[in-house]
């Protein structure tokens, strides 16, 4: 989840941000949560729990941004503590003129808008969606790197029988579905998806006839879409990808 951070006086940057990245959110099942979807009842325990459940938040800043004592006493240090503590991204947007540099804390992050610190009330549209879509890259560049798969360094050098069930790959739960293929007899072979939130496959390496010590390369990858064929010539396009070795027991 992406949370939005964002003054109701500003209510139409918010829809042009959504609209903008909303072929991001598709592609990467990445959800942009803003208050605009808070259920009946009590509001502020939904926002926090939005905020405890974010992986990246954007600040849309603006002189009503900065005014807003709920945002600048709530949201904002609870964001930045999330930052320190748990390595939360934090993106802005350079909505409106604004006292911007008493707030430092936010400045230290990259603006969407690169180097030069141009509010977007001052561009066209073609600039504006521009810097929008260049924010949405930062967010995609982001999510690969927290998504990368981080490979079980206890399985490195260890000799592995030819069918491995439940073996842990991952050192961290899978933040993506990640596939794992084994290169052997000239093809990637695909095994067993690592879910999201699991960091288990099933694998197997070689045949009955396949000696000990042979040496097997596999890659774990994220990719846009599931794989579907069983072998691959080439490796599959893919978003991110760890290389290994395994070895045959």
């Amino acid at each position: 989840m992406i949370f939005v951070s964002y003054s109701h006086a500003d209510e139409k940057w918010r829809k042009r941000f959504e609209i903008i990245a909303k072929p991001l959110s598709r592609a990467e099942g990445m959800e942009f949560w803003s208050d605009r979807k808070l259920k009946a009842g009590t509001w502020k325990p939904q926002i926090e729990r939005a905020m405890k459940a974010a992986v990246a938040a954007v600040f849309l800043v603006s002189d009503n941004f900065l005014a807003s004592d709920f945002i600048m006493e709530e949201e904002v240090p609870f964001l930045l503590d999330a930052h320190r503590t748990r390595h939360l991204m934090i993106f802005w947007a350079y909505l409106e003129p604004c006292d911007i540099k008493r707030y430092p804390e936010i400045m230290k992050f990259q603006a969407m808008s690169g180097g030069k610190l141009e509010p977007m009330a001052k561009m066209n549209d073609w600039k504006w969606k521009t810097v929008m879509l260049k924010g949405c890259d930062m967010i995609d560049e982001f999510l690969k790197e927290s998504e990368s798969p981080v490979i079980n360094p206890a399985i490195k050098g260890k000799p592995f029988p030819r069918i491995s069930e439940n073996l842990v790959l991952l050192a961290k739960p899978a933040r993506r579905d990640v596939e794992v293929l084994v290169y052997a007899g000239n093809k990637w072979w695909r095994q067993s998806r690592i879910k999201v939130g699991a960091t288990t496959t099933k694998i197997y390496l070689g045949n009955n006839e396949t000696k000990k010590g042979t040496t097997f390369s596999v890659v774990a990858i994220t990719s846009e879409e599931p794989l579907t064929l069983q072998t691959y010539s080439n490796l599959p396009n893919f978003r991110t990808k760890s290389e290994f070795t395994l070895i045959r027991g």
